[in-house]
């Protein structure tokens, strides 16, 4: 996730954890009606695979449904409309084009590097889609967004943010979400020649989606101004609706007795933050990922200073935090995901029994998990057939 990426030696995270960005519910959209079915990607950090999962009692996985072949070993996953897209990130750079009825034979394959001998790789991190012909694929190596026909992976164009590089000259691309005709990016701006560290302020930048022109938030300063975020490192993003709020993880230094950790909400009608609504602290450690399902109703993985995980659920609305969920392991989670009935998937990646957990969020108890999805879970989506 959620540079990400990241080393994890025996489920364990190291300093690149939370660059390795993870994902929560992408960006929120659950499936409205119809059978749904979840999608997972797998992998043990060298080989990769897809599986399914039912959502009715009791859930089972077909696992491995891309044979030998698979999948690059560090890929995350995104869904939209009708089709599943696996994005196959550093050392592939590439995007995979699934559809949910015939997910043994990909559609297409295309690459997210800019074209010519010798190119950089491009690590791509986050696809948004504006319909089944537009969409922008974030790339944490380089300072441009590519714009893509997303079913066949023709280019479009880029958007280029390099004005908002912090002193190592790249501005660090991750989670994006679009909301009102609106195109919300994250910069982490880290400080790649310290060892990827904290220590700049991060970034949304705003672009318009019929111009794909960066959004001056501040026309009253010259220059074009991006949203200055609160917080630092940003992990995660979702948009939550109903509060008409975006949120962004902050994972800040991995200090939480600092000022730079935990739950930020961003006003997009204003284009202004409005500070870290929950800490770090208050979360009880380092945040990852997050999921929202309503103003009452989140969860988020957190990390103690022995990289312990847990799941935490927490209320936007009163800011505070619950217990952790019990029944998961201790290692590494790196997604979560709720589908049309509001039950939590947790990808957890237990060092003897991995497998997705499912959790009630009426009362926070387990109800099914662990769910075997062949190679260790990774990240969800959920589709309807």
């Amino acid at each position: 996730m959620r540079g990400r990426h990241l080393n994890i030696l025996g489920g364990v995270f190291i300093m690149f954890g939370l660059l390795a960005w993870g994902c929560a519910n992408n960006n929120n959209d659950h499936p409205a009606a119809g059978p749904a079915v979840g999608f997972v990607v797998t992998t043990d950090f060298s080989v990769g695979n897809l599986s399914t999962f039912t959502t009715t009692t009791p859930r089972t996985a077909t696992t491995n449904i891309l044979g030998s072949t698979g999948i690059y070993s560090d890929s995350v996953i995104r869904a939209f409309g009708n089709r599943v897209f696996i994005i196959q990130r550093l050392g592939s750079n590439s995007i995979l084009v699934i559809d949910p009825n015939n997910p043994g034979t990909p559609l297409a394959n295309y690459t997210a590097n800019d074209p010519g001998p010798n190119t950089q790789q491009s690590n791509p991190k986050d696809m948004a889609f504006v319909s089944s012909s537009k969409a922008y694929i974030s790339r944490y190596e380089l300072n441009t967004v590519l714009i893509v026909n997303p079913l066949t992976g023709e280019r479009l164009g880029t958007v280029d943010l390099t004005p908002f590089a912090d002193s190592d000259g790249i501005v660090e691309m991750g989670r994006m979400v679009i909301v009102n005709g609106k195109l919300y990016v994250a910069l982490q701006r880290v400080d790649r020649n310290n060892g990827f560290t904290a220590s700049n302020d991060s970034y949304v930048i705003v672009i318009d989606v019929t111009t794909d022109q960066v959004v001056d938030v501040d026309p009253n300063t010259p220059g074009v101004q991006p949203i200055v975020l609160k917080g630092r490192n940003p992990t995660d993003l979702v948009y939550l609706p109903s509060t008409d709020r975006i949120y962004l993880a902050d994972t800040g230094t991995y200090i939480t007795s600092d000022a730079f950790g935990g739950i930020e909400a961003v006003n997009p009608n204003t284009n202004a933050t409005e500070g870290i609504i929950i800490s770090d602290d208050t979360l009880g450690g380092a945040i990852g990922v997050f999921g929202v399902l309503s103003n009452t109703i989140g969860y988020a993985t957190v990390f103690d200073q022995n990289f312990n995980n847990f799941v935490v659920p927490f209320n936007l609305s009163t800011q505070q935090a619950g217990t952790p969920l019990t029944g998961i392991g201790s290692g590494y989670i790196p997604g979560l995901a709720f589908d049309k009935n509001g039950f939590l998937y947790v990808a957890d990646r237990d060092a003897t029994h991995p497998g997705i957990q499912v959790f009630d969020t009426n009362t926070n108890v387990k109800v099914e998990g662990p769910i075997d999805t062949g190679l260790p879970p990774f990240e969800m989506v959920f589709v309807n057939l």
